[in-house]
């Protein structure tokens, strides 16, 4: 068999799990999924946080950009700006 039909245990919507996929499973010793691909997207991102955006400066040296991030400044997380992120430079 190259594949599992099951139904989601949230939306009872019809979705696949290949046979690879069981190998994946098997090896990670974790049971196969009960919920569609889409739902469990919509679980995972209940906990980001994009409702609350706060204004903050780069925290690599020398660098005064400001963005949009969704870590509170008082967190004490260092957030950079993309450029800088993307680069190649570091400190």
């Amino acid at each position: 068999m190259n594949f599992e039909t099951r139904q989601c245990q949230n939306c009872k919507n019809q979705f696949t799990i290949e046979a690879d996929d069981f190998l994946f499973y098997e090896k990670m010793k974790v049971p196969a999924p009960t919920f569609c691909p889409l739902c469990r997207l919509r679980r995972q991102l209940t906990f980001r946080n994009e409702r609350s955006l706060y204004k903050r400066t780069c925290d690599a040296p020398g660098h005064t950009e400001k963005f949009i991030s969704m870590y509170a400044p008082e967190k004490k997380l260092k957030v950079y700006d993309k450029e800088y992120w993307w680069s190649d430079t570091t400190f």
